[in-house]
């Protein structure tokens, strides 16, 4: 078939179709409109393993940074000129000397009692004597005196002799002497106790007692001035 006799058939075609669509337009109005039918809606299929969904990690809590207190910032107040300004002056400090260490000192020597006589320090001479043993000495003040009627007293062993110095007791002014032993009676060895007392019926002791030790009369056998000082 040609070119023209399909354009023709076609024209002709569309001259029927709109002639039939002309000759019914009631029908056109009335007839009801098709319903369009519902897409259907695609379900998806689960998946063979769901696919666990993580657990939200809690995030760890914050330790709060430590804030430090507020510093108070100290008021000023402005004085007038009338109020009177109290200046503070700081405390001296008075330096003290240090402490001192207690020191532990001796015991205090007992005083000396003070006696009314007192030997005369180097005063005796010994000799060798054993015809007779014997001691004599003197009294004297502190001028260097002789003091008559003054007791001394000697003592050896279970023994003991009283003798008033001077002219009391038959010597010179102010002496005195003893010959306790016989030339029978000498021993190699004798102790002496010579002192000053009161007197023969009162021997309290006016003095300190002097030890006179005879080891050998061939060596010292008379003991000679012997002296007492009075104090007063």
């Amino acid at each position: 078939m040609d070119r023209n006799r399909k354009t023709a058939l076609v024209m002709a075609v569309v001259a029927a179709m709109i002639t039939i669509s002309c000759s019914c337009p009631l029908l056109s109005l009335t007839s009801p409109q098709p319903k369009a039918s519902p897409t259907p809606t695609k379900t998806a299929k689960p998946s063979a393993s769901p696919t666990p969904i993580p657990s939200a990690t809690p995030m760890d809590t914050a330790t709060p940074a430590a804030t430090s207190a507020p510093t108070e910032t100290p008021t000023v107040q402005v004085q007038s000129a009338d109020t009177p300004t109290h200046t503070m002056v700081p405390p001296t400090s008075t330096a003290r000397p240090p402490t001192a260490t207690p020191t532990h000192k001796p015991p205090s020597p007992s005083p000396t009692p003070s006696w009314a006589y007192e030997y005369l320090e180097g005063s005796m001479e010994q000799h060798p004597n054993c015809g007779s043993v014997y001691l004599e000495g003197e009294v004297t003040n502190q001028g260097g005196d002789p003091l008559d009627g003054i007791t001394v007293r000697l003592r050896w062993w279970d023994n003991v002799e009283y003798e008033l110095s001077g002219t009391a007791g038959g010597h010179s002014p102010g002496k005195w002497g003893f010959s306790p032993l016989s030339p029978d009676q000498n021993r190699a060895h004798q102790p002496f106790v010579l002192d000053i007392v009161e007197s023969r019926a009162n021997p309290v002791p006016l003095s300190e007692e002097l030890h006179v030790n005879m080891v050998d009369c061939s060596q010292a056998g008379q003991f000679i001035n012997i002296t007492f000082v009075a104090n007063s």
